[in-house]
């Protein structure tokens, strides 16, 4: 058993815990916001990465191939701030989802030589779920393009193909940036 390999699916799969970034306060206390608390974690977090690079360390869990270029974990947590800072939370909440735990259902489908229409139906199904949990989006019609657009963008980047770009950061940012489109052509509450 690769242990590597399981520990890497298992904090995909509990990686949402992150988004609990939205449950917290914008004023935690009178000195301290929401906002310096993320900038705080980003930025120790960045600290880490560079150490890690600059020492020749592997983390746990790390591909081999990610000893000299930025981990997907630290690319995972760039994707996930720059849609924080970005992107309204109805975006980022279903995208990162889809990322977290779609991913390494696609890696695992791969693995078993299961149709590709699997992970593209979860990922489109999760998203649309998400976003009527959320509520912000109440046109079914406007759910169901969001959907497509946003598993049409991510599927086509999952996957590593860039050799210093992991697919972590290609399955948050690019589906936000085409949702983001797609909210302004199709509004949430339907056709104009």
């Amino acid at each position: 058993m690769d242990h590597s390999a399981v520990f890497r699916r298992v904090f995909h799969i509990v990686s949402p815990a992150f988004l609990a970034y939205y449950l917290i306060p914008e004023n935690v206390t009178p000195n301290i916001t929401r906002l310096s608390l993320a900038i705080l974690f980003t930025g120790t977090a960045g600290c880490i990465e560079i150490a890690r690079i600059a020492l020749g360390l592997r983390l746990f869990g790390m591909r081999p191939y990610e000893g000299q270029r930025v981990s997907a974990y630290a690319q995972g947590l760039l994707g996930l701030v720059i849609g924080i800072f970005l992107f309204p939370e109805v975006i980022v909440v279903p995208v990162f989802l889809g990322m977290a735990w779609i991913d390494p259902l696609r890696s695992w489908c791969r693995r078993r030589h299961w149709s590709v229409v699997v992970p593209i139906t979860a990922y489109a199904v999760l998203i649309f779920a998400t976003q009527t949990l959320m509520g912000d989006v109440p046109s079914v019609l406007a759910r169901l393009a969001y959907a497509a657009v946003a598993t049409t963008v991510a599927m086509s980047v999952e996957g590593p193909r860039i050799p210093q770009v992991d697919d972590d950061l290609m399955m948050l940012i690019l589906p936000m940036a085409a949702l983001l489109v797609a909210m302004a052509l199709l509004p949430p509450t339907g056709l104009p």
